[in-house]
Order: structure tokens, then C-alpha cells, then sequence
């Protein structure tokens, strides 16, 4: 009606963004920022110079970092025979502080103790290239690696350890008019499927190529070896050869540091796959 005052809404109370910040529940991002001291923009907590939180951040990720190395040499002190133990060339265990100190991951922290491990025990045998393959692997792809190292065998006088991918039979009789049939490792039924193969092709740590054996004389025992456990394989006809992913030099160095694991499937499958066209014979 002409003549009424409006009445104006009361005003509500204005949070500030330190508040705001208070009602937001707790998250992983949030989690990780106060851990890492960059939370301040999400909190508003803690110091107000940029300068200051910048020393306190400094100081956290020197805190991680010393920590990081106590416990990878703390592993390595566990697990070495400390009385063969020998000097390490200074400028190589530099070069590994400077990246070990960023390990965080207990699994990775321990393969990494592994590798100070090695050297101590034998000064010269880990490269810098291998540690710079190790620096860029994410646990991921560490895990993937060592699912292939699991799942790898050599033969023939060659120890290199290759990833075996099929057994391919030539035609008995008539070898030029058709073509070898293939026996397949089923890779894929044990977590290492051909998107794997290819994340450890882009690492370097197996060969870029599926490689050929040579064909296999029949009758003549070959040496072959998955794990800890050696076979004689005689073929019992010609044409037979094996197709495999090589690992790379530095494959080959890593997993020796990783050790030797069977898989029992695994192994009774190559077997499986072999006892048609072989004579089995453990060693």
C-alpha cells in the first residue's frame, strides 16, 4: 500500500575465506597440498608471506628427502653382507642420492635399496644409464616390469632373459607352400597384456622388435631355463623355432636386481605347450 516502508531483508553474515575453507570436508587434494605446504591459497592457513611459506615447504620436502635416504640405506644395511661390502666411486653415489632422496614409495624404496645393494657389493655394475631408466618408471611401470621379469625364461647358451610369445611349427611337408602355424603364449591371462609390452618397449627395457629363434635341430637337447628351473628340450621333428621379446641391456640389469620369482601357472602352461612337440626332460 502507498505510504508502507519496505522493510529491507537483514543482511546475512559474510564468511570469510579462511571460514569458507573450514566447511569444505576433507579431501585428497587439500590432503596432499597441506603435506607438500602449498595449502595456504585452499586454507588460508598458516603464514602470510609468500617468502615464509616457501621456507616452511623448503623445509618439508628436505624433510622427505632425508628421510627418503635413511630408510633406503637402513634396507641396504639390513640386507648386505657388511663384510664384503666395498667403497662406491663417489661421483656414482651422488648421482644415486640425488635421486633416491625423491623415492617415496616403500616397494620402490626397496628396490632402490637393492640397487645400493648391488654396487656396494660389486662397485661398477649398476650404470647411470640403468639409474636414469629407474628414475623415469613410475611404480606402475616398475610393477609391470617385474610381472614380465616373472614371466621370462632363456635358452640355448644365450642367458639374456626373454619374454617367449609363441612356439611356430613350419609345415612338415610342404614347408614353402603354407604357412608355419603358431602356438601363442597367452601373455594377457597373466597380467601382462601387449599394452604392457608396449609401455616397456617405450622404456627401453625390452628390445623394440619380436625376435626369431633359429630353427631347432631335431634330436640335438636344447638348454632351456624358466626361473630357477632347467630343462632339456629335444624337438621331436624340424621346423620348430621360438618367437620372443628380448630384454634390453638395461632390462637385464634391472632384473637381475629384481631376483628370480616362478609363477606356477605360468610355468605348467609353457610346459603344456611344450610337451607335444618336445622331450621334456628336468634338470
Amino acid at each position: 500500500m502507498e505510504g508502507e516502508s519496505k522493510v529491507s531483508p537483514p543482511l546475512e553474515p559474510q564468511t570469510t575465506d579462511k571460514e569458507k575453507a573450514k566447511n569444505y570436508p576433507p579431501n585428497i587434494i587439500s590432503t596432499i597440498a597441506e603435506e607438500l605446504g602449498v595449502s595456504y591459497k585452499i586454507t588460508n592457513d598458516g603464514p602470510h608471506t609468500v617468502s615464509e611459506r616457501c621456507e616452511g615447504r623448503y623445509k618439508k620436502e628436505q624433510h622427505f628427502q632425508q628421510e627418503n635416504l635413511e630408510k633406503i640405506f637402513k634396507l641396504t644395511f639390513d640386507t648386505t653382507p657388511l663384510e664384503k661390502a666395498k667403497n662406491i666411486d663417489p661421483d656414482w653415489l651422488n648421482y644415486f642420492t640425488s635421486i633416491a632422496k625423491k623415492i617415496r614409495n616403500s616397494s620402490m624404496q626397496q628396490l632402490w635399496s637393492r640397487i645400493l645393494r648391488q654396487e656396494f657389493l660389486s662397485p661398477g655394475s649398476v650404470s647411470l644409464k640403468t639409474l636414469d631408466t629407474l628414475r623415469n618408471m613410475t611404480h606402475k611401470e616398475a610393477q609391470v616390469f617385474h610381472r614380465a621379469c616373472t614371466l621370462s625364461c632363456h635358452f640355448g647358451n644365450d642367458k639374456s632373459k626373454k619374454i617367449l610369445t609363441a612356439l611356430k611349427i613350419k609345415h612338415k611337408f610342404l614347408p614353402s607352400l603354407f604357412a608355419p602355424s603358431l602356438h601363442a603364449v597367452s601373455l594377457g591371462n597373466f597380467s601382462l597384456p601387449y599394452s604392457d609390452l608396449l609401455i616397456l618397449l617405450d622404456l627401453g627395457l625390452i628390445l623394440k622388435s619380436e625376435l626369431e629363434s633359429g630353427e631347432l635341430a631335431s634330436g640335438i637337447p636344447l638348454p632351456f631355463s624358466y626361473q630357477n628351473h632347467t630343462y632339456q628340450l629335444t624337438p621331436h621333428q624340424r621346423g620348430l623355432s621360438f618367437t620372443y621379446y628380448r630384454l634390453s641391456p638395461t632390462g637385464q640389469e634391472i632384473a637381475e636386481l629384481l631376483g628370480s620369482k616362478t609363477h606356477e601357472p605360468f610355468r605348467e602352461t609353457i610346459l603344456e605347450l611344450l610337451a607335444p612337440f618336445f622331450v621334456v626332460e628336468s634338470q
